[in-house]
Formats: C-alpha cells, sequence, structure tokens
C-alpha cells in the first residue's frame, strides 16, 4: 500500500486504540505492556484493535457481533455464506473454474445479508455513517489487496487460505504497484452500487432499526475520503 493509505490506518489505529504518547499498539486486546492515557481521559485501559468499536465493529464479514457472539475469531459458517454466495454470482475463471472468481457483486450481496442478519439479531447493533464505511471498505481493501498480482482476481482458493489459514497460498503475489485509498475508494463504491446499500443507523433497544438523519446523495466512501485526504 501506497505512503498515504499506510500512514492513514496507522494513525486511525493509534488515536482510536493506542496510546500515541508512547506510540504503542495492540493488535488484540488490552495488555499491562501499553499504560493508559495520560489522566485516564479514555478509561482505565489503552484497548486495542480488536476491543469492540472504533476500529472493529458491527456486520463484519467473518466476525460475529460483539453483542451477540465472538467478534475476534474467524467464523467458518459465516464465510461459508461468502463462499455460497460467490458460487451463486461470482466470475469463472480458466484456472480455478466456474463462479470461483470473488467479484464487487458478490461481496455486495454478502454485506447486505449481513446486515440484515445483524439488525435481525443484534438488538445492539450500531451501523452509523463511520461504521458503515469501514464495514464495507474491508471489501475494497479485500479485492484490491488479496488478489493475485499475476492476474488481479481474487478466486475463492486464494480468499480461502488467506481468511481461514492466514497465509498466502503457492504462487500468490502481491500487486505490482502500491494501493490507494482511492483504489480502494472506487472499488469499494461499485461493492456498494451492487445490491444497494443499507442506510446508516442503529437499533432501538425493541429491535427496530432507526435511520441517521438524511439524506445521504453521494458516495458515502467518496466523502469520507474527501474528509480524510483533500486532494482526492
Amino acid at each position: 500500500m501506497d505512503y498515504d493509505l499506510a500512514s492513514g490506518l496507522t494513525a486511525f489505529g493509534m488515536l482510536a486504540r493506542g496510546n500515541p504518547f508512547i506510540n504503542k499498539l495492540s493488535i488484540g486486546l488490552d495488555t499491562p505492556l501499553i499504560p493508559p492515557l495520560p489522566g485516564e481521559i479514555d478509561g482505565n485501559k489503552t484497548r486495542g484493535l480488536a476491543s469492540h468499536g472504533r476500529f472493529e465493529g458491527d456486520v463484519s464479514m467473518t466476525r460475529q457481533d460483539w453483542a451477540v457472539g465472538d467478534n475476534i475469531h474467524f467464523q467458518p459458517e459465516l464465510f461459508q455464506e461468502l463462499l455460497d454466495i460467490v458460487a451463486q454470482v461470482g466470475n469463472d475463471s480458466d484456472i480455478t473454474g466456474p463462479k470461483s472468481i470473488v467479484n464487487p457483486e458478490a461481496l455486495g450481496l454478502f454485506k447486505l445479508k449481513r446486515y440484515q442478519e445483524s439488525q435481525s439479531e443484534n438488538i445492539e447493533l450500531q451501523y452509523h455513517i463511520g461504521r458503515l464505511i469501514l464495514s464495507y471498505g474491508e471489501t475494497g481493501f479485500t479485492l484490491n489487496f488479496f488478489a493475485n498480482g499475476t492476474d488481479g482476481t481474487l478466486s475463492i482458493p486464494t480468499m480461502t487460505s488467506i481468511f481461514r489459514d492466514q497465509r498466502f497460498p503457492p504462487d500468490w503475489y502481491r500487486r505490482s504497484s502500491p494501493g490507494t485509498i482511492g483504489e480502494i475508494g472506487d472499488t469499494t463504491d461499485l461493492v456498494m452500487e451492487a445490491y444497494g446499500t443499507p442506510a446508516p443507523g442503529a437499533n432501538a433497544p425493541n429491535g427496530t432499526y432507526i435511520r441517521d438523519p438524511g439524506p445521504f446523495t453521494v458516495s458515502l466512501v467518496t466523502l469520507f475520503l474527501l474528509q480524510v485526504n483533500p486532494s482526492t
């Protein structure tokens, strides 16, 4: 990834869940190795990236919502939902077979399904504009950075190796040029446009989804990119 994207993600993670006064950030949960912020202005612990909220949140691709299950570890049943959808609307490949290439349409349908599941099962669902952007943004990141650099496609075997086995598969090569936040935004827009995007909002205590005030008439991802990088 290019400098702007790498530094932006690092800065966001540090400010959201780290201790920038000592330049330390846990990629897991809280740890005694990282003290709280001065004056404990963010609580008596400096929580890591895996802590719910801010960086990690609801409607994840392969983790359950914090309020209803395991939001840290890979969930095979959720990943299988994604594989089933790719088998329906994915692209064909001469190498890995029919309906074996992950595309924006598959991820768009999957994210919509994940939102519907969370809205139905998680009475504490929080899906405001910031979380919605990050939730969909992970699809753009996936397609841009996990695709095989040899042909620019993300196959089911490659995605399975990276997501489930946490390793790069044989004959996988990184992309030839640094990925940018603009590329993630463009790809995410395609995912969001494929099957529509839920309105930002949250569940009320009775389970009713309350939409945030709108309307949102421009690309949510583009709007976010303009806010964090006016030159985009």
